[in-house]
């Protein structure tokens, strides 16, 4: 329950309110959850539009008997009818006749016009506590098989989050595969539910409303006055109370209608093309005085007065685009005549086209003013330069840019054209270049001391500042540029400057901050149409998602972008396509990573983007590294000589990681020491750790090794850099001599990197294997695998060889005299001959565990003179890695860390796969690992049982004390608890059968069975 819905319950009355469909009743029950609570039946709830004010009392006294004394209760009443002002005042006015524990909900379509008397007696809940947030319109819209991010945000925006309607939009799209266009076409389920449940409740004055309000974004109260509705105020805060209509405006007297419910009253409430026109000519002059310049700009269009039409455009073109007026500003301008069409418009014009990412009518409107003359003037030079640069075509940016020619006194248009040059020579790497016109364009908004002119420039000396590796005065120019944009209202600037203070969070590793800044920049540019910006925005998002281990939410934002880019035709299309390459690589998929790399460089190649370029060079290298080393330590070479700025350190590490795959270890160690000076100097912790990882793949000494890939762990742990840190984790854990620990954290670490379809690495990839990789299963069947493949029963040679290795598994490390073993294995034999038989025993178990000879001879076995000992740091013991993994996991359940617990110990449970050496169970030396293996495996299953049961996971508790029995059926305090959870869960049948069980166990060893009650309310585990 939500903090604001819990306080409103708690007050004596509570008023849910909302139209048909906003699924209040279903809300109300979740927000009470177990509470106790009486519903009232139809007849005692219509009851209240005639009985008198001790109704409510009757119910009261009726519903005693259901409702405890001693604790709030609840009563609530659904569906109430309208209530006039006095009846409900009656209502109010009874409840303290009411027993003081009782609380009175209130569900009802119709708001009730309140007095401010009885606005302090209740608290009120209605749409905007129970409209769908866009995650959750996604969800309901994948139950119905709908997996598309876009769909699901069409239909957010055109119902609001109105959970029926959003509920009839996905079956009508599903059904009919429908992109969410046309949901409300005449006969759909959605178009019925509004005239039938919503409409049909309301006054034909109220009608009258609507029919207006369909026409007019937003609908302002003065402006209901000034059309001649007389009661407008009223039904106005109405209609919004119960969420057909919006708040659209600051001062909370402006309103939106649902966008799918306008449609339907237009339709509904039809206007004629006249009445629409005299409708529009009356709203127009109100909206321009008031400031509302985007309907204002409609409104004169639907009228028909293209010279007012003209004069606003002429007026605040600016004003209106800065607001995410584009579209309209498209449309007043094309429905101007010829005449009207100034250049001025037509620049204003193009530049709507731009924002709105139709490069082509933009180019055509400013070549049309640019043919005329061989200089352009710095305004239409920048905005002609602008598209090109938008478009992905850097040079062709340039040739623009460097045809406009400064204005002779101080302007806005001068630092927009020196920061855009800027820019463009940021994407070729132009590094003194970029530094010369950010300074020239900082001087330029300094002398005419605008805002936006300020935004500007600072924004490109942040570009400058990042390609110089200058972190610091990167972070000061982005900030300034942010503050300078929120001052002049350009929401344009707003966006681009947190899109790329998002890009600047990326590299430092501060993916949660770059998101928090980059999710503004996407709401933003997605409502107010900057089609360019948006896709920037999502390219940003992505990124940030991807270092996150967020490899759904990231490919979701590079899959949106994508298509945005090549709707433009712009070559910025390469950008989400690396990000894309990005995930398939990380995921094993290769082939699909190598098809997006390779048309990323196709789009990028071109135009010489390479701020792009060097990372799609990168990506591909690394993907043919394994199959075409030549092929790809040309394509690493490439990036590095490619490289400017921030992407140093990833084109040495493309180089560093090709030269290891191709067995060049001296160069991959040398250039892990360039990549990893190039991201210390642009404060890349995520490059910085992956330079350690390389350096420690590069190593010789496995010591080395382990230093470099902890430190690099440690780093990316940091960071929350989740994906990056598990991997190295795995490889961590299979290196020779890793500790149990390492092996636990390892075995987590896979399972996340599972969930989120990542395999888990191999050293195989990290340079030649230094020994093999040896696992030894005793709990169950006793099994030897060496690097992978179960070692036959025909390779042992030996039986005595084997059962060596069974012994000094059951001593788990502990060191066996060697007289010990003789005795065990050869009893009662001559001493000399049994010691040259276990020498032979121990060759040939050396032999098995190590058949290529890779490693030193006590690598596996250490064989000290007197004795011989298993060394579990080389070898992977399935009782010791239980053993270890459950001491975590019930260690971590005691610090109250219980998901971390309930992973641990899951692991150890599944590793139990039996008994100790369970097919030879006769064996005396066996007996005590045998059962002490089985105590931990016990204390394990009970804290699972406790943690599921804390959980509220009832089948899980029963299974976790269901298999606790197996293994010990004559513990009395496990069979309480399991008979009393199936009790408590209304399982009273499996309850009964299990005492049974109980008293038979007990019965067989002689033990006096309790009685039920007593048994379960013994507490004999945890």
């Amino acid at each position: 329950m939500s903090a604001t819905a819990d306080h409103g319950l708690s007050r004596r009355c509570t008023l849910v309110v909302a139209a048909a469909g906003y699924g209040k009743t279903f809300a109300v029950r979740d927000w009470l959850g177990d509470r106790p609570a009486r519903w009232c039946d139809a007849a005692d709830v219509a009851a209240l539009a005639t009985a008198g004010p001790e109704h409510l009392v009757s119910l009261s006294a009726r519903s005693a008997p259901d409702l405890p004394v001693d604790e709030p209760s609840w009563l609530v009443l659904d569906d109430v009818p309208r209530l006039p002002r006095r009846r409900l005042q009656a209502l109010l006015d009874s409840l303290e006749h009411l027993p003081p524990q009782l609380r009175v909900v209130l569900v009802t379509r119709h708001p009730p016009t309140l007095s401010r008397r009885q606005s302090g007696l209740l608290a009120e809940h209605g749409p905007p506590d129970l409209r769908l947030s866009l995650d959750q319109v996604a969800s309901l819209l994948a139950d119905h098989g709908l997996t598309n991010p876009a769909l699901a945000a069409r239909i957010h925006a055109a119902t609001s989050g109105w959970p029926t309607l959003v509920t009839l939009a996905a079956r009508t799209a599903a059904a009919a595969g429908t992109d969410g266009d046309d949901l409300t076409e005449p006969g759909t389920p959605l178009e019925s539910c509004l005239v039938r449940d919503v409409f049909a409740e309301l006054a034909p004055e109220v009608h009258r409303l609507l029919r207006d309000a369909a026409h007019l974004d937003p609908f302002h109260r003065d402006l209901a006055r000034v059309l001649g509705h007389r009661h407008g105020v009223h039904w106005l805060d109405q209609l919004t109370r119960a969420g057909i209509l919006l708040p659209a405006t600051t001062d909370g007297h402006g309103y939106r209608m649902v966008p799918v419910v306008a449609s339907v009253a237009r339709r509904r409430f039809p206007l004629t093309p006249a009445g629409t026109q005299r409708l529009h000519a009356r709203a127009a002059p109100w909206y321009a005085e008031h400031g509302f310049l985007v309907a204002a700009l409609r409104s004169y269009q639907e009228s028909g007065v293209t010279e007012a039409a003209a004069r606003i455009l002429a007026d605040h073109g600016a004003a209106l685009l800065a607001a995410g007026g584009a579209e309209a500003v498209v449309d007043a301008f094309q429905s101007l005549p010829e005449h009207a069409r100034s250049d001025d418009l037509r620049l204003l014009y193009g530049e709507a086209q731009q924002m709105r990412g139709d490069f082509e009518p933009a180019l055509a409107a400013y070549a049309m003013l640019a043919d005329r003359q061989e200089a352009l003037a710095a305004g239409l030079a920048w905005r002609y330069g602008l598209v090109h640069y938008l478009r992905g075509e850097p040079h062709s940016a340039l040739e623009v840019f460097q045809r406009g020619v400064l204005d002779a006194h101080p302007s806005t248009d001068n630092a927009r054209l020196l920061a855009w040059t800027a820019a463009a020579q940021w994407t070729s790497g132009n590094t003194a270049a970029c530094q010369d016109n950010a300074e020239r364009a900082l001087a330029a908004a300094t002398a005419i001391g605008g805002d936006a002119a300020l935004a500007a420039a600072h924004t490109a000396l942040a570009l400058d500042a990042k390609l110089r590796g200058d972190r610091p005065a990167a972070d000061e120019h982005h900030e300034k540029a942010l503050h300078a944009a929120e001052a002049a209202r350009d929401t344009v600037q707003v966006t681009r400057i947190r899109a790329n203070r998002a890009s600047a969070l990326v590299g430092e590793g501060r993916y949660l901050e770059a998101l928090a800044e980059v999710r503004p920049a996407v709401e933003l540019a997605q409502t107010n149409g900057y089609a360019a910006m948006l896709a920037l925005a999502l390219c940003n998002e992505g990124s940030a998602h991807f270092h996150l281990g967020q490899l759904a939410e990231a490919t979701a934002c590079y899959e949106r972008a994508v298509p945005l880019l090549q709707r433009m035709g712009s070559r910025k299309v390469a950008y989400p396509l690396v990000g894309i390459g990005d995930i398939h690589a990380l995921r094993g998929r290769t082939n699909l990573a190598r098809a997006a790399y390779e048309e990323a460089l196709r789009a990028s190649e071109p135009v010489n983007d390479l701020q792009i370029q060097v990372p799609a060079l990168a990506g591909l290298a690394r993907v043919l590294a394994a199959e075409d080393g030549d092929t790809a330590f040309a394509l690493a070479q490439r990036a590095v000589e490619l490289e400017r700025g921030p992407d140093s350190a990833t084109a040495r590490l493309a180089l560093g990681w090709v030269a290891l795959e191709i067995g060049d270890r001296a160069r991959a160690a040398e250039v892990a020491l360039t990549a990893s000076a190039a991201a210390r100097r642009h404060r890349d912790r995520a490059a910085l750790a992956e330079a350690l990882e390389l350096r420690g793949a590069a190593a010789t000494d496995t010591d080395d090794t382990r230093r470099a890939w902890r430190e690099a762990a440690a780093t990316l742990r940091d960071i929350t850099s989740v994906v990056a840190a598990d991997r190295l984790t795995v490889l961590l854990s299979r290196l020779p001599g890793a500790d149990p620990q390492e092996r636990v954290d390892a075995r987590l670490a896979a399972e996340r990197l599972a969930s989120a379809g990542v395999p888990p690495p191999t050293l195989s990839r990290q340079g030649p294997r230094r020994a093999a990789q040896v696992t030894v299963r005793t709990l169950g069947r006793f099994e030897v695998y060496v690097d992978g493949t179960q070692v036959v029963a025909a390779a042992w040679q030996s039986r005595k060889a084997r059962d060596l290795l069974r012994i000094l598994a059951a001593r788990r490390g502990r060191a066996v005299p060697r007289e010990q073993l003789g005795e065990m294995l050869w009893p009662a034999q001559d001493p000399a001959r049994v010691s040259h038989r276990l020498s032979v025993a121990l060759s040939t178990l050396r032999g098995v565990l190590d058949p290529q000879r890779r490693s030193p001879t006590d690598h596996f076995v250490i064989a000290a003179h007197p004795s011989l000992a298993l060394d579990v740091g080389h070898v992977e013991l399935d009782v010791e890695e239980f053993r270890t993994e459950s001491a975590h996991g019930l260690r971590l359940a005691e610090q109250g860390e219980t998901e971390d617990a309930r992973a641990a110990l899951l692991l150890a449970e599944q590793r139990y796969r039996g008994d100790f050496l369970e097919d030879e169970p006769y064996d005396d030396w066996s007996r005590p690992t045998r059962e002490e293996a089985r105590r931990v495996y016990l204390r394990v299953v009970r804290k699972l049982a406790s943690l599921a049961r804390d959980a509220g996971d009832i089948d899980e508790t029963i299974r976790h004390l269901g298999r606790a029995l197996e293994l010990e059926p004559h513990d009395e305090g496990v069979h309480g608890e399991f008979i009393r959870t199936l009790t408590d869960a209304g399982r009273h049948g499996e309850a009964a059968q299990a005492y049974r069980r109980y008293g038979e166990a007990m019965s067989a060893i002689g033990v006096p069975a309790r009685a039920r009650g007593r048994l379960c309310g013994a507490q004999g585990w945890s």
